[in-house]
């Protein structure tokens, strides 16, 4: 009986046949193999998503990076900064004047209250014992044992030192000590200047970044010193990691992202590690790898039940599959029953043209009995059975055996007159099946239509005639989405043929047609086809450019009647116009309006939502006149066109960039959520990347320029939500950019507006006061120096304000300049000063200072002929002053003048010499005839080294090119006298006298002043 059961299974297994494989064998085999697959595509899915996850946090941990390496440059930036101008007055001797500590005292509580993230300053000799410091109550201590101060001793350079956090000794908390080493006049080692910095700075600012709970930020020096870390522990504060996992990597690379085990917490984390450029620092962000690849984790077990359940489901319908094959003789007995019902009559014969199966419709449609017919008869025995019913045909048996496979369809005429059409489609592995249709009543009707056709052939022949000479493309559909009619012109406009849009073809397949010629619109069929076909009119694009306008009329039957015209040139055209409207031809930029109209609606970050929080930029070039004076119009071109380029590829996608004409540009900055959370860094960034790379020399056709830009920025909702006002607000921050030195920027504060319209004020007194004559001129003398005498004076313009008084003119002539109310002024200072000076004794000299707008207006010749003339002074008794600054522009023609106003005896001075541009390319190519030292180096000489050596080399470049000099600001007899024996000719301060009216001058001055008046003429002069 056991034996029977196992023969029974096996019989099952291996199928009836013995060697074929039954349906549950193949069902159990096909189950296993796509088992397998799905799980194994499975986990190579889950293992691509972790390599995803990994990678994503990667590319954040790098952008977070960056960012922390800026803030913690910035810092540090800021307190080497204040060292060295600390150095530099500890070594110029400033702590040993008179109140020198008192005065380092002060500058240090005014810079630790401007800079919250440092805790003190400190100033300790060579002995370290602390000599100034920035709070008056530290105690005095001595740091000779500070790891700082053993470095400085042992190391003669002067590069700040950061070293390892340490516990104060006047300061409870911890600090980092940033110092620089000072020397003595003598080069040895004179003492130390630190800096400390609070940890708890950047320790506040890496707790407010969501990297997780276990995630880590690390702040270290090179050397492996932990200074600040998150997240926190005391214990682990200036603890040496130069043997930990990420400064191992840094041996060969300076950034990278590494698995490490932290050797503070033992937390395994995924650290992004980088190495500033800057400063001897090391930045390290670092997430937990348990967190990082929770959400992993969690969707990975969902996926694996979600596979496991489609295993189980598969599973299940393989075992229904081998109980439906039971069924599959009822499945056979009900196919019977339909092929007996069908009404055409069917027939099958396989590859060796003998019977498979046929229905009783055939059977009788041509008098057959079933043994006639039945599986295994071949085609030649059913052919002569036809044969001796009566059929007949134009071939003979063997001939339609031999052709009955090229014919698809036939038309068969019988004996008693009916018709039958016969239809063959091929089936696998040979043979074929074959209808036979009943189609006698259709004939009939075939023929009636036939005896119309003459009349609707003329009629189709008209209509073709009139639809196929129309402008526009013509389709008629049904309401089955069939062509009805169509003409050549749509067809045309598509690239398509005639032969495919025949009546009858369907839209889904003119579609296709349309997506393989290329002509198709970028939109998915079936939403076209579901929507789009019920709009009336629309105007779309293809996939070839063109552009298409489509007008539809609904028919009564649910078809629609469609025109087609092809509008590319006029919408091109249109396009172009509104492109033209809104870009600048020469950079193809947006413009001016494009910028209002951005503004005026949302501004999307780089995900495409909109966001409040965004940063607009103002830049100017400078120096952009001169490359047009110089090299040409066609030059200034390339340089914007070049300029534009560079500014494109320093921006965003999510970036508007756009040029307001001329040398001036504009930017909007969306910021994303993190990015305005962190103040100001983002914008910044941005701004010292556009100042850097414009800074980089141009090439002009072989002419390498170098440019500056000034930057104003204004940000929303810090400074506003009113978006014109940003507007404004960022074109007074350039205007502060420009007035603190150019090619640099500034953020827009609220006094800036105050001082702007303190700016409007003071420009629309200056108007008035111009108008109404309010101003007046004081001179200060000049003194020969070799004969100590009074030998001219320099006009000095003031304006006596009716509610204000005597107004100085640094309170006023940069409002002046700024402007333009300076071309005025300076006109009528200069023909004042010559009638003044028409009443001075004949020796006498009048001084008198030209703006940089003088000279660029071009008429400076003519004013001066004509204040010369108007007043009768003699040119030889008339000295003009100029600056740097205004010859920067146009040298050419300024060189034309100056040689002019020489022509006619007049006296050209270099003003202000030392503190421009390029000084002694001035000096050989503009004809002057004396040079004025800076009063800044008169009064630093007495201290400064390098002050006396400008001095003696000015001297000794103005003898050469036989130039006298005048010194400016003297204000002591010590200085006098030195400047006597180093070899000045003129001078002028306070020593001598202060700037007096002209009444004054006159009885003061205006006689020839002996060497005996001289003496006490300074000590008045020094009193006032």
């Amino acid at each position: 009986m056991m034996r029977s059961s196992w023969r029974t299974k096996w019989r099952f297994w291996r199928g009836g046949s013995g060697w074929r494989p039954t349906v549950a064998t193949a069902t159990l085999g096909f189950v296993l193999i796509v088992c397998t697959i799905i799980v194994g595509l499975e986990t190579s899915r889950i293992l691509e998503q972790r390599a995803d996850y990994l990678a994503d946090a990667r590319r954040d941990n790098e952008n977070l990076l960056k960012s922390l390496i800026h803030h913690a440059d910035l810092t540090f930036r800021t307190a080497d900064t204040l060292l060295t101008g600390v150095v530099e007055r500890l070594e110029h001797g400033d702590l040993a004047q008179a109140g020198g500590r008192e005065r380092v005292a002060s500058w240090f509580q005014d810079e630790v209250a401007r800079n919250p993230e440092l805790r003190g300053f400190a100033v300790v000799d060579r002995q370290g014992a602390l000599i100034a410091n920035s709070q008056r109550n530290w105690q005095s201590v001595d740091d000779s044992d500070r790891e700082y101060f053993r470095y400085h001793v042992s190391n003669p350079s002067q590069k700040p030192y950061i070293g390892a956090p340490i516990r104060g000794r006047n300061v409870r908390d911890w600090v980092i000590p940033v110092s620089r080493r000072f020397n003595k006049e003598d080069g040895s080692f004179g003492g130390v200047a630190v800096v400390l910095i609070r940890p708890g700075h950047f320790q506040d600012f890496y707790q407010q970044l969501d990297i997780g709970e276990k995630g880590a930020i690390l702040l270290a020096t090179r050397s492996g010193r932990l200074l600040a870390r998150r997240p926190f522990d005391e214990a682990n504060v200036g603890k040496d990691l130069s043997q930990s996992g990420i400064f191992q990597e840094l041996q060969t690379s300076k950034s990278g992202f590494v698995e490490v085990k932290s050797s503070t917490d033992g937390v395994v984390r995924f650290n992004s590690y980088q190495e500033s450029e800057l400063y001897p620092l090391v930045l390290a962000v670092a997430q937990s790898t348990s967190e990082l690849l929770a959400p992993w984790r969690a969707r990975a077990e969902r996926e694996a039940f979600g596979t496991a359940i489609i295993v189980l489901v598969i599973a299940l319908l393989g075992f229904f599959v081998r109980k439906m094959a039971s069924r599959l003789g009822e499945v056979n007995g009900l196919f019977e029953l339909a092929l007996s019902n069908m009404p055409n009559g069917l027939i099958m014969f396989d590859s060796e043209r003998r019977v498979v199966i046929s229905n009783q419709r055939f059977r009788d449609m041509y008098g057959l009995g079933d043994e006639q017919v039945r599986p295994g008869t071949p085609l030649r025995s059913l052919l002569e059975s036809h044969v001796r019913n009566g059929q007949t045909s134009d071939l003979s048996i063997d001939d339609y055996i031999d052709s009955v496979m090229r014919i698809s369809t036939q038309t068969q005429p019988l004996v008693d007159g009916r018709t039958v059409f016969i239809r063959r489609n091929k089936i696998c592995r040979g043979g074929w099946i074959a209808t036979h249709e009943d189609i006698t009543e259709h004939k009939r009707d075939a023929d009636l239509l036939v005896a119309n056709a003459a009349t609707l052939e003329q009629t189709n022949a008209r209509f073709d005639a009139a639809i196929n000479n129309m402008a526009q493309g013509v389709c008629l559909f049904d309401a089955e989405q069939r062509v009805v009619v169509s003409n050549r012109r749509y067809a045309e406009i598509y690239h398509l043929s005639p032969e495919q849009i025949l009546p009858g073809v369907s839209l889904p397949e003119i579609l296709e047609l349309r997506r393989r010629a290329g002509t198709h619109f970028e939109l998915d069929p079936g939403v076209y086809m579901a929507e789009h076909t019920k709009q009336k009119a629309e105007v779309r694009e293809l996939a070839d450019g063109r552009i298409v306008s489509i007008s539809r009329h609904m028919m009564p039957d649910g078809g629609w009647l469609t025109t087609h015209e092809d509008i590319t040139d006029r919408a091109r055209n249109e396009q172009k116009i509104a492109y033209l409207a809104e870009h600048d031809l020469l950079t193809g930029l947006p413009n001016r309006a494009f910028l209002t109209k951005m503004l005026e609606g949302p501004i999307f970050r780089r995900d495409n939502v909109a966001t409040d929080d965004f940063a607009v930029f103002m830049l100017d070039l400078d120096r952009f006149k001169n490359v047009n004076d110089t090299l040409g119009h066609a030059a200034g071109d390339q340089l914007l066109i070049e300029v534009a380029r560079r500014l494109k590829a320093s921006l965003r996608d999510s970036d508007i960039l756009a040029r307001l004409g001329g040398d001036e540009f504009a930017i909007i900055q969306p910021l994303e959520g993190h990015e305005s959370e962190r103040d100001h860094e983002t914008t910044i960034a941005l701004a010292l990347r556009i100042v850097d790379t414009i800074a980089r020399p141009i090439d002009l056709d072989g002419h390498q320029v170098t440019v500056g830009t000034s930057i104003g920025i204004a940000r929303s909702p810090f400074d506003g939500r009113e978006r014109k006002d940003l507007l404004k607000k960022a074109d007074l921050a350039l205007y502060a950019a420009k007035a603190d030195g150019r090619n640099d920027f500034r953020l827009y504060r609220p006094e800036m507006m105050k001082s702007a319209e303190t700016h409007k004020i003071i420009e629309n007194e200056l108007r008035e006061a111009i108008s109404k004559g309010q101003f007046e001129l004081y001179y200060q003398p000049i003194i020969d120096v070799r004969s100590q005498t009074v030998c001219g004076g320099e006009a000095l313009v003031r304006w006596r304000h009716p509610q204000r008084g005597l107004v100085d003119p640094d309170k006023f002539i940069p409002v002046a300049e700024a402007s333009g109310l300076i071309i005025p002024l300076g006109d009528w200072i200069l023909q004042q000063a010559c009638k003044d000076a028409a009443d001075w004794p004949e020796p006498l000299r009048v001084s008198v200072n030209l703006s940089a707008f003088q000279f660029n207006k071009g008429n400076l010749f003519d004013v001066v002929l004509c204040a010369l003339v108007e007043s009768a002074l003699n040119p030889e008794r008339l000295e003009l002053e100029i600056t740097e600054s205004a010859l920067l522009d146009n040298q050419s023609s300024h060189l034309q003048t100056i040689r002019q106003l020489k022509n006619l005896g007049i006296t050209m001075a270099l003003d202000d010499f030392g503190t421009g541009y390029s000084s002694a390319s001035y000096l050989t190519n503009f004809p002057f005839d004396k040079i004025k030292i800076d009063k800044s180096f008169i009064q630093g000489a007495e201290r400064r080294r390098d002050c006396t050596a400008v001095i003696a080399s000015v001297l000794a470049l103005a003898r050469g090119l036989e130039m006298a000099v005048t010194a400016e600001g003297v204000e002591t007899e010590h200085q006098f006298q030195m400047l006597r024996k180093a070899g000045v000719e003129y001078a002028q301060g306070f020593l001598f006298a202060r700037p007096v009216p002209q009444a004054r001058f006159m009885a003061e001055f205006a006689a020839p002043l002996r060497a005996a008046v001289v003496p006490a003429t300074r000590a008045a002069g020094g009193r006032g």
